[in-house]
């Protein structure tokens, strides 16, 4: 065998194992981050916390929708004291479900609202293998909104709250043809792109480059999940947005980089505002200011829900 022949036989070899670990280790990634049971079960049996009681015991309905995918899923409704028209749909984060924002929920509820709590896709009640990362469950907050509206009329009036991948949920929802009675949305520490945070996390967590290996995940993504993770990215969703939107997010935010929060608002064409919580991990802006946290949420929701 020539010499040119053997470096020749070496490179196909080499290129072949480079090609069957790309795609051995986007797997792993894949199943890690999109699969019900990978990452985001990781805390799924932490106890309860009074919150989370205080929401499971308040008096409420389950409500209940088949996603265009043929999935079951399921929400909390939490009628206000005082019967109203005014809603606030929270939306829950990344391993997750309906009880887990107990705090947002209990706040909202006793400044007089209804509280619509969903558990998305693959989380909580819902039914699902793959985890939507706010991208597909955007489309599921837009089956809840409907039935909303179906069930309190025309005149209902309705506000969007999210945190973590909610709030990211909420403002990919924002690109959609949003229905006139959402008149306000709350964003907390939300990740302007799917792409983007699953990079960071790839380099955080493994310190892997995302490329090849994003791209050769997203395969899995569009095979498995049936959706393309380059999709979701707030400068397209944000971009005619004329819903008003409070982004808020901590500083200490190594989860979600805070710079997130900057992109989110660059993006955002509607009228917006910005509250960075100094000194706040992620999702943990409400824990570092309760008070300032609850007046700057309820004063923004109230200016718009008249």
């Amino acid at each position: 065998m020539t010499m040119k022949k053997f470096f020749k036989r070496l490179l196909i070899f080499l290129v072949i194992i480079f090609i069957l670990a790309d795609l051995g280790v986007a797997y792993y990634l894949f199943d890690f981050a999109f699969s019900k049971t990978g990452f985001s079960a990781k805390g799924s049996n932490h106890p309860l916390t009074s919150a989370q009681v205080w929401a499971k015991k308040q008096k409420q309905t389950t409500w209940r929708q088949t996603s265009s995918d043929k999935l079951h899923l399921k929400a909390r409704y939490y009628p206000a004291v005082h019967p109203t028209k005014k809603t606030i749909v929270v939306v829950h984060g990344f391993g997750d479900n309906s009880l887990t924002l107990g705090n947002y929920i209990r706040f909202f509820h006793q400044a007089g609202y209804n509280v619509l709590a969903p558990d998305n896709r693959s989380h909580g009640r819902s039914q699902g293998k793959y985890i939507g990362f706010g991208w597909q469950d955007r489309q599921d907050i837009q089956g809840w909104l409907q039935q909303l509206i179906h069930r309190q009329g025309s005149k209902s009036q309705i506000g969007l709250f999210g945190v973590s991948m909610g709030a990211s949920t909420v403002m990919y929802y924002l690109g959609l043809h949003v229905p006139p009675q959402v008149k306000v949305a709350v964003a907390d520490c939300g990740y302007a792109s799917i792409n983007g945070e699953l990079s960071y996390e790839l380099k955080q967590m493994f310190n892997l480059p995302s490329v090849p290996l994003i791209p050769t995940a997203n395969l899995y993504t569009q095979m498995f999940a049936h959706y393309n993770l380059y999709d979701g990215n707030t400068s397209q969703t944000l971009k005619q947005n004329q819903v008003p939107l409070l982004i808020i997010h901590g500083t200490k935010d190594t989860f979600v980089p805070t710079a997130n929060a900057q992109i989110n608002y660059r993006n955002d064409a509607g009228p917006k505002k910005l509250w960075l919580v100094k000194g706040a991990k992620h999702a943990q802006s409400f824990q570092k200011q309760p008070e300032k946290y609850q007046q700057q949420v309820l004063s923004w929701t109230e200016k718009y829900l008249d």
